[in-house]
């Protein structure tokens, strides 16, 4: 885990890099694209347990100018689900939240996201539900017009994956 924070730092740093377009970065170039279909994989956290992660998302957007008037954002709403693989058997991933997308050039989206998610996990015979408050921040890199790539950082969850707009 210690070694992809420094990565994921030096993508959000790359982000300001680019002066081609600097006077009109969050100016304008908003994403057409209503829904947003994902897949993350990484590092997932329940409790004091951490394993591998595959994360499936889909977010509709419902605010299409955002709450800033001079900047490039918008609003979506997204879930997630996935399997957790920790020590004791694996365990559920669930998450809904609002994605709050600032769209920095043609290229480049930077998000902040909250809401609330949670785990089920059954270790033995019994059940265990967990549901707490969710917070993170992300970027997403469109390579294509319809492959953009996606990463993300939250308390229970670091990882990368692909985007894939509709």
């Amino acid at each position: 885990m210690s070694k992809l924070i420094p990565i994921l730092c030096g993508v959000f740093l790359f982000c300001g890099l680019d002066s081609r377009a600097a006077s009109d970065d969050w100016k304008g170039g908003r994403d057409s694209s209503q829904l947003h279909v994902s897949a993350l994989t990484g590092l997932g956290v329940i409790d004091s347990s951490a394993g591998f992660t595959l994360i499936g998302g889909l977010s509709k957007k419902i605010i299409e100018h955002g709450f800033l008037p001079d900047i490039a954002d918008s609003v979506s709403m997204e879930g997630q689900l996935g399997p957790v693989f920790v020590s004791g058997g694996p365990a559920w991933f669930y998450s809904a939240h609002l994605r709050w997308d600032f769209q920095k050039d043609s290229a480049w989206t930077l998000y902040a996201l909250g809401g609330v998610a949670g785990n089920v996990w059954t270790i033995s015979n019994a059940t265990r539900i967990e549901f707490f408050p969710r917070f993170g921040i992300g970027a997403i890199w469109e390579l294509t017009p319809i492959v953009r790539f996606r990463a993300e950082i939250s308390h229970e969850l670091l990882g990368v994956g692909v985007v894939f707009p509709f």
